[in-house]
C-alpha cells in the first residue's frame, strides 16, 4: 500500500513537471513570435505620415473597404469580383499611428495564423469605442490570399489616430 503511494506522488511530481515545462516553453515561443513579429516605436508626427505614404505608393488601387460617418467599414470593392493573383501574400499587416502617444507600431499575422484563429477573432478590446472593431470587416482570409497584395484599409479619425491593414 505504502509503495503504490509512493508510485502516483512520483506520477503527479512528474506531471506537474511537463506541465511547467510546456507553459514556460509556450511563454518563450510567444515571446519569440511578438519580438519578429511586433514593431512599436516612438516617432515624429512627420516620420509617420512619410511610413504611411510609403507603404500607401504601393497599391495603385484605394483600399477594399472604407468607413462612413459613423466609423462603419463597409466593402468599397466585391472580393469575390477581384481576380486571382499569382501572387499570394503571407502576411497581414498592420500599421497604425497613436498621435497621443506619438507611438508608431507595425505588426506582422501571418495567413497561417490567421487560418488558425476562430472566426469571431477580434484585433480591439471588447466595448471600447476608440477606433474601429476589426471584427466588423468579416474579412475572408482565403479570399484575401485569392487576390493578392492589397491595400485593404486606410482609417483616419478626427483624432489624428491612422490605421493600414494591407497584405503582403
Amino acid at each position: 500500500m505504502k509503495r503504490t503511494r509512493r508510485t502516483w506522488l512520483w506520477i503527479l511530481v512528474a506531471a506537474a513537471a511537463v506541465g511547467l515545462i510546456v507553459i514556460i516553453g509556450a511563454a518563450a515561443v510567444s515571446i519569440v513570435f511578438v519580438s519578429r513579429h511586433v514593431e512599436a516605436h516612438s516617432t515624429t508626427p512627420a516620420d509617420a505620415l512619410a511610413a504611411f505614404e510609403q507603404v500607401r505608393a504601393r497599391f495603385e488601387n484605394g483600399p477594399l473597404y472604407e468607413f462612413d460617418a459613423d466609423d462603419r467599414p463597409f466593402a468599397a470593392v466585391e472580393l469575390s469580383s477581384l481576380p486571382t493573383s499569382s501572387v499570394h501574400p503571407s502576411s497581414l499587416m498592420i500599421q497604425a499611428w497613436n498621435p497621443r502617444q506619438e507611438r508608431l507600431v507595425r505588426m506582422s499575422l501571418p495567413f497561417w495564423l490567421l487560418r488558425l484563429a476562430p472566426d469571431d477573432m477580434r484585433f480591439s478590446k471588447p466595448g471600447h469605442d476608440h477606433g474601429f472593431d476589426f471584427h466588423q470587416l468579416n474579412l475572408d482570409v482565403r479570399e484575401l490570399e485569392r487576390i493578392g497584395p492589397a491595400l485593404v484599409i486606410d482609417y483616419r479619425n478626427e483624432d489624428g489616430v491612422r490605421v493600414l491593414l494591407w497584405t503582403d
